[in-house]
């Protein structure tokens, strides 16, 4: 039985990771955005400011899950990387995995990665197939409008946050495995480019697409960090005063 899974694992992971993935450069940006506009909107539980701004790189992807006893995972997203005060271009990624489990039907969910090391960097701008290492397998990020005192910012080379309904969760996310999506990128960028081509920019024209997502990215950076405690926190806090 162990062989028979690991062998399906296996064929998924083989398979080109494009089989379940459909966007377009153009429909992974726009989403994209769509979820840092809502980002940059909320007030209450969310990444915290300081978290976001100091990152290295940036992944924002949609897993879709789907099979019945064989569960098989797939989507899209993309990579961005913080360059000195700057972002550079954004590169298409795919994912998919396998699972075990009774589920029918299938499900979509958003997530938003954030890179905090040179390892997570460089894992998550390679060239091909691979599966994440264990250094950089995400870790459920911190939530809230600011870190608690004596916290430090970053304590995990990847933190991960699922997204539903605007608002931001950490969650662990681990068993994945990526890929360059390089006929999506060649598309966008009318040329054959590898991950970190594109992210260095050097030669590459920048369509106006990239240009609204810059924007986005650039206006987060410069928002004030929230202070106070979030809602849950008062909650929590009162609650424990009553005992």
């Amino acid at each position: 039985m162990k062989f028979i899974l690991k062998t399906l694992v296996a064929v998924i992971l083989a398979a080109p990771f494009s089989a379940m993935a459909v966007s377009s450069m153009e429909e992974r940006i726009d989403k994209t955005i769509n979820i840092l506009e809502q980002y940059g909107k909320a007030q209450g539980d969310s990444i915290p400011r300081e978290v976001f701004q100091e990152a290295k790189g940036l992944v924002v992807m949609w897993i879709i899950k789907a099979g019945f006893i064989v569960a098989g995972e797939g989507g899209d997203g993309l990579v961005v990387m913080r360059e000195g005060k700057k972002w550079s271009h954004p590169s298409a990624i795919s994912a998919a995995g396998a699972g075990v489990g009774f589920q029918a039907g299938g499900s979509s969910q958003d997530y938003v990665l954030l890179l905090n090391t040179d390892e997570a960097v460089k894992q998550f701008t390679q060239k091909g197939n691979y599966t994440s290492s264990a250094e950089v397998e995400g870790t459920a990020g911190p939530v809230g409008r600011e870190l608690s005192a004596g916290v430090a910012t970053v304590n995990a080379d990847v933190y991960t946050y699922s997204f539903t309904k605007g608002l931001f969760g950490g969650v662990s996310l681990s068993g994945l495995g990526y890929g360059s999506a390089d006929d999506t990128n060649e598309n966008f960028y009318g040329q054959k480019l590898t991950p970190k081509e594109i992210i260095s920019g050097k030669g590459i024209k920048t369509p106006e697409a990239v240009k609204r997502l810059w924007k986005v990215l650039e206006e987060l950076d410069k928002k004030p960090r929230i202070t106070g405690k979030t809602p849950s926190q008062d909650v929590k806090g009162s609650k424990k005063t009553s005992n």
